[in-house]
C-alpha cells in the first residue's frame, strides 16, 4: 500500500472523537499534524474540545496515590479539554538506574504547575482514610519550593481525608464527583497559577 493511499485512507477514518493511529507513516503523521492540530507520537484525537485560552503551555506534574482512575481522568482532562502537553507522571516515567527520589527532583525542578491528588489510599492509627504518604512528602516538596500562596500547587480530594493540620487552612478542589464535574473550578485554578510563573 502506498503511502498516498494509506494518508487518504487514514484521514477518511476521522470522525468525532475515535483516535486514528498513523505510527510508522511520516506523511500521514505530518498530515493528521496539520489536520488536527494534535501530535502526540502518532496517536491523534479530535482537537481539544475546549479552545485553547492559554497564552502558553506549561510543565505540569500530577503527584499521585493509588487512584488510577482519577489519575487517569486528570490526565486525559488536562491533555484533551484544556490542551497541555502530557503532564508528567513519575510512574509513566523509565527508572534508568535512578532511585525514586533522584527521579522525582529532576522532574521536579522542570514543573511550572503541580496537581496534588489527595485521595483515601491508606489508613491512619484511628483508621480514618489519608492518603499516601508520599504524596504527603511530595506536596510539602512542591509547597517548598514553589511557595504556598503562589497557585501552582493545586490540591485535588476526594473524600473524607486525614489531612494534616498544617495544610488545613489550604483550599481544595474536590473531586469526589470526578474530574470533568470539577473542571471550571480546575481550568480557574491552572489559568491562575499561569499568571503566577
Amino acid at each position: 500500500m502506498g503511502g498516498g493511499t494509506l494518508n487518504i485512507k487514514i484521514i477518511s477514518q476521522i470522525s468525532g472523537d475515535k483516535g486514528v493511529n498513523v505510527a510508522g507513516d511520516t506523511e500521514g503523521v505530518t498530515r493528521m499534524a496539520e489536520l488536527t492540530g494534535n501530535r502526540n507520537n502518532g496517536n491523534f484525537r479530535s482537537k481539544p474540545t475546549q479552545t485553547q485560552e492559554y497564552e502558553r503551555d506549561a510543565n505540569i506534574f500530577i503527584v499521585h496515590g493509588h487512584d488510577t482512575l482519577a489519575r487517569i481522568e486528570l490526565k486525559d482532562y488536562l491533555q484533551n479539554t484544556l490542551g497541555f502537553p502530557a503532564p508528567v507522571i513519575l510512574a509513566e516515567l523509565p527508572d534508568c538506574g535512578r532511585t525514586i527520589i533522584e527521579k522525582f527532583e529532576e522532574q521536579a525542578d522542570q514543573a511550572d504547575i503541580v496537581f496534588v491528588l489527595l485521595t483515601p489510599d491508606d489508613f491512619n492509627h484511628e483508621n480514618q482514610a489519608r492518603a499516601r504518604q508520599n504524596v504527603i512528602f511530595e506536596l510539602g516538596y512542591f509547597i517548598g519550593k514553589m511557595g504556598r500562596k503562589s497557585g501552582r500547587v493545586i490540591l485535588l480530594s476526594k473524600g473524607n481525608l486525614d489531612i494534616p493540620s498544617d495544610l488545613s487552612g489550604i483550599l481544595r478542589i474536590d473531586i469526589g464527583q470526578g474530574i470533568r464535574t470539577a473542571g471550571e473550578d480546575i481550568r480557574k485554578a491552572v489559568k491562575k497559577a499561569l499568571e503566577a510563573i
